[in-house]
């Protein structure tokens, strides 16, 4: 393996030109030109277990994921980690699988493996473990869920925001009598998305009354109990499903059912997936911006580190994008 005084050498500049170089810095453009021709030619690596260790630094990031499972966080996961690797830095990834529990201990083996910074992924911020972060001299930052403490970042989206716009779609459509299959309310996001639900209500001025709503547990299995209820118990005319997987089960029972989307019945959910391109017709879906909170995510988290964690909180709020398709109609 060569070494930086190697390059140094082949490119003819003394070796603190060349640490400069590594670390960022610029130079004369000839030099540069040189140290960059060496480093190819060398098949140069630079040892950043060294300079991390000489800059106290790990050159690492810990990632604590809720469900490592679902395709919102693997593309998220995958779209952070190319983002700061990029930037010199790897991930230390981790799942707590919806249990607060397993938080506290997934930090502390983190932190025990001295990271620059912790991105949570839908953590609560009333939870006890989460409590902890308000004394720790690291950048945290968290998605999907506020954590309102003073050097903590939040990018969030605006669940609330884009629920009412699609209800409010549906209602002057002409669908009061609608059917919501809902997350249970323990959590921020689930609680956001069904305030969009009773916002549109309000704002077009129709009563609740004939809004049926069925808790599910974000799997498919509820999805299908939910749909199985709503269409033949409250004979709903449109059903609006609160996420990926409670979906999957609702069209199931749908199709199963030989229901027409947008002649029996009108459908839209919350969560982008690549197969409501391919239904006929083409589902109504609220599209997160995975790939620019995942950027987003990334590029704040650097920042911070860069700037020794001196940044004040901030929370930052990104739009869905509602993909209108023929699944809803009027009634």
């Amino acid at each position: 393996m060569a070494t930086i005084q190697e390059v140094a050498k082949y490119a003819g500049v003394s070796v603190g030109s060349v640490s400069r170089y590594l670390n960022g810095y610029t130079l004369k453009a000839d030099n540069m030109s040189k140290i960059m021709e060496a480093i190819a030619a060398l098949d140069y690596r630079e040892n950043l277990l060294a300079k991390g260790l000489k800059s106290n630094q790990s050159l690492s990031v810990g990632l604590l994921v809720n469900n490592m499972g679902s395709n919102f966080s693997s593309t998220l996961v995958a779209k952070i980690a190319e983002e700061m690797e990029r930037a010199g830095y790897s991930l230390l990834l981790s799942g707590f699988q919806g249990d607060p529990e397993q938080v506290q201990k997934k930090i502390d083996f983190m932190l025990s493996r001295s990271v620059d910074g912790l991105i949570l992924f839908e953590v609560e911020q009333h939870w006890p473990e989460i409590q902890a972060l308000k004394e720790l001299d690291l950048p945290v930052l968290s998605i999907n869920t506020p954590v309102e403490f003073e050097k903590v970042d939040s990018i969030l989206v605006n669940n609330q925001q884009s629920t009412k716009e699609v209800i409010l779609r549906m209602l002057h459509l002409g669908h009061e009598k609608m059917g919501i299959i809902a997350a249970p309310q323990k959590d921020y996001v689930a609680q956001e998305r069904l305030s969009g639900v009773l916002a549109a209500y309000e704002e077009a001025g129709i009563s609740t009354d004939n809004l049926a709503i069925y808790y599910g547990d974000y799997s498919k299995e509820s999805g299908i109990k939910g749909a199985t209820y709503l269409l033949n118990e409250e004979k709903v005319s449109a059903l609006f499903v609160c996420n990926y997987n409670m979906s999957l089960g609702a069209l199931q029972v749908i199709y199963e059912a030989g229901l027409q989307l947008g002649q029996d019945l009108s459908f839209a959910s919350y969560d982008y997936f690549e197969a409501s391109e391919i239904f006929t017709p083409k589902l109504t879906v609220i599209k997160q911006p995975i790939l620019e909170i995942g950027t987003l995510a990334a590029n704040r988290m650097i920042e911070r580190i860069q700037q020794k964690n001196q940044l004040s909180g901030e929370t930052l709020v990104l739009n869905n994008e509602v993909l209108w398709r023929d699944s809803i109609a009027q009634k």
